[in-house]
């Protein structure tokens, strides 16, 4: 049983999340760009627990902490979460005293949505702060055209703080795509335009932290790289480590004869007589079914094949070349087993996804547990 599991984790299955880890790739990936980062939370932390990971990030001395809801926002000031938090998408503008309730950084992404947000904030003495996006490219929130008249709209309401400014680059997993010096260039003669700049300049995500000669601005958004995880698969960075693993555990270990089906639909039929174990999870805790009868888990250090369906709740794997395994031993989902390892890639691409998919689907009834190497320089 990993260290700090929780007595109510009934059946061993868990997801461990290494918090060391955590604050070593922000360490590492802030010092190779010679710039704070601003982590990027949203999604529950890709998965990772957002508010646990948040009071990391207060240790590590982040500037902003960046998630993609208010709701988000909130939960984190109601666990008491006191660092800057920026929301990147979407609200009702009737809820932007909520916003300035909790001292919550806002995107601005259009003058429709700028003008009814002041409206709410109508006799407020506090100031609403807000970060400006705009688009270099992406075509999805954001301002374009208009860019300039939202810069002097902000400038012009007493009810608002222009904070920071900021673009997102679209093609930064592939270093070739000339989207990028495209956005670069763009960017860059926007704000030449503006006669003061706000307090927060801010571009680079994951890969564009990792391959970009210049990461334009003073903090740099990044989310996946944090987690140990590759933000792109036309380069390794080789300097983060996985924070996460997920386990589950033996439940009952039988022989399938030749020609028998194992699973839902008998996917899978015996060409030989297999042993074969049952493990206690499945696509309702984040394993894709588009694993069945292709993906592989470890035990005792080796691969275990897949055998049948990945169901809603169990799967089956084969251990006949596997000795001594007995019900109860631990089952790496993804993560180390002795020397043999299963990353959150290898799985998304046989599932046919990309990595954040896979974190992000681990579901909330798999406890996650939280560890800390001792005697771990950063």
């Amino acid at each position: 049983m990993a260290k700090g599991m929780s007595e109510r984790n009934l059946r061993n299955t868990y997801a461990e999340v290494n918090v060391t880890r955590f604050l070593r790739n922000i360490f590492k990936l802030s010092k190779k760009i010679n710039m704070p980062l601003a982590p990027v939370l949203k999604a529950n932390a890709y998965g990772h627990g957002a508010i646990q990971l948040a009071k990391a990030c207060e240790e590590s001395k982040a500037g902003f902490i960046i998630v993609a809801f208010l709701e988000e926002a909130i939960q984190l000031r109601e666990a008491g979460i006191a660092l800057p938090i920026l929301v990147l998408n979407y609200f009702d503008p009737k809820y932007a005293r909520e916003a300035l309730k909790y001292d919550i950084s806002i995107t601005s992404f259009s003058m429709e949505q700028m003008r009814e947000i002041v409206k709410y904030l109508d006799g407020s003495a506090k100031k609403l702060r807000v970060h400006m996006n705009v688009d270099t490219g992406m075509s999805r929130l954001g301002t374009r055209e208009k860019a300039l008249e939202l810069y002097d709209f902000l400038l012009s309401k007493d009810e608002v703080l222009l904070e920071g400014v900021y673009t997102h680059l679209v093609s930064a997993d592939d270093p070739d795509d000339p989207m990028n010096s495209q956005q670069v260039t763009e960017f860059k003669a926007f704000l030449k335009k503006l006669p003061q700049k706000p307090q927060y300049v801010h571009m680079c995500n994951s890969a564009g932290s990792a391959f970009l000669n210049e990461c334009v601005g003073n903090m740099a958004r990044v989310g996946i790289a944090l987690y140990g995880l590759q933000p792109s698969s036309k380069f390794f960075i080789d300097y983060i480590q996985p924070v996460m693993s997920l386990h589950s555990t033996i439940a009952e270990i039988k022989t399938l004869k030749k020609g028998q089906g194992v699973g839902y639909n008998h996917i899978y039929i015996a060409e030989i007589t297999k042993k074969i174990a049952v493990i206690p999870i499945g696509y309702a805790d984040g394993v894709p079914r588009a694993l069945s009868n292709k993906g592989e888990v470890l035990i005792k250090g080796k691969r275990a094949k897949i055998l049948g369906r990945v169901s809603m709740d169990q799967m089956t794997v084969d251990i006949s070349q596997i000795d001594d395994v007995r019900i109860g031993d631990d089952v790496v989902i993804f993560g180390k087993s002795g020397d043999e390892e299963i990353r959150v890639e290898e799985i998304a691409e046989k599932a046919g996804t990309v990595n954040y998919e896979i974190v992000c689907g681990i579901s909330p009834r798999v406890p996650r547990i939280y560890v800390r190497e001792s005697g771990v320089s950063m």
